[in-house]
């Protein structure tokens, strides 16, 4: 089937998760444009740009239609050296300038850090809430309500992503393997390009409604998460199961 393009921009392009997809997205058609801290290596279009620099994201923002904002510092640090600006006031410049420039979706990279401080036996679900123990998800717990109010307030069409596992060496596929749970929130590097290959051409979330989902790879033992919702508003299926879909060995 035929692929409707869309001008997508991607905010940190240059990193773990942005580099193979924008990638992928660019392979199956789509008008991609990168913004990060050091150009794409396999774009065109690739905006070099802070996300504290207004200016710059506005100006990245200008003439798409969908946003997927990875760009952040992504892991526990201090709130106010580190986390302040990209993940507070940058998440902040990339939701304001979406709406002057009219975009129609946008895609809002969280963690499945919001939920680490859920313990209970069984599947958890987007139900359940967040539950962050640390700054760095409480960051991300500020970007899925930031995102439910663009969606409320300003019409936007509203993914929210809490991604799974995503090693990005060797070394940290190997303290994946360590880890008990691990292989159960794994999210492969080419299911992470179809989970947001279909958050571009999925027709859904509408206008006006923002969506929470978990986007991680087949558990191969115990299911932990529950994945309604990418399956049944994108019609998302992941495919692979640990140890499947790395670009690299991991032992």
């Amino acid at each position: 089937m035929a692929v409707t393009s869309v001008r997508v921009l991607v905010t940190g392009a240059s990193g773990a998760i942005g580099t193979p997809v924008c990638r992928h997205l660019h392979e199956r058609g789509h008008r991609v444009r990168g913004f990060s801290l050091e150009p794409h290596p396999d774009l065109e279009d690739s905006v070099v740009g802070d996300l504290s620099d207004f200016d710059a994201v506005r100006a990245a923002v200008a003439g798409v239609d969908t946003i997927i904002h990875l760009g952040a510092y992504p892991d526990e640090a201090d709130f106010i050296d580190e986390l302040l600006e990209p993940n507070v006031r940058g998440l902040y410049h990339v939701c304001a300038a979406a709406v002057e420039a009219g975009v129609s979706r946008l895609v809002l990279a969280s963690s499945l850090q919001v939920i680490s401080g859920i313990h209970k036996e069984g599947v958890i679900a987007i139900e359940d809430g967040a539950a962050p123990v640390n700054h760095y998800a409480l960051t991300k717990v500020w970007a899925e309500e930031m995102g439910r109010m663009y969606a409320r307030v300003h019409d936007l069409s509203v993914i929210l992503a809490r991604i799974g596992w995503f090693p990005r060496n060797t070394s940290e596929a190997i303290s994946l393997a360590g880890y008990s749970r691990g292989p159960s929130v794994y999210l492969s590097h080419t299911d992470a390009e179809r989970f947001f290959e279909r958050c571009v051409e999925s027709a859904a979330p509408a206008p006006g409604e923002a969506v929470t989902m978990f986007a991680i790879s087949r558990p191969g033992g115990e299911r932990r998460l529950d994945m309604r919702a990418s399956q049944e508003i994108l019609g998302h299926e992941p495919q692979d199961t640990w140890p499947e879909g790395l670009p690299f060995p991991y032992e």
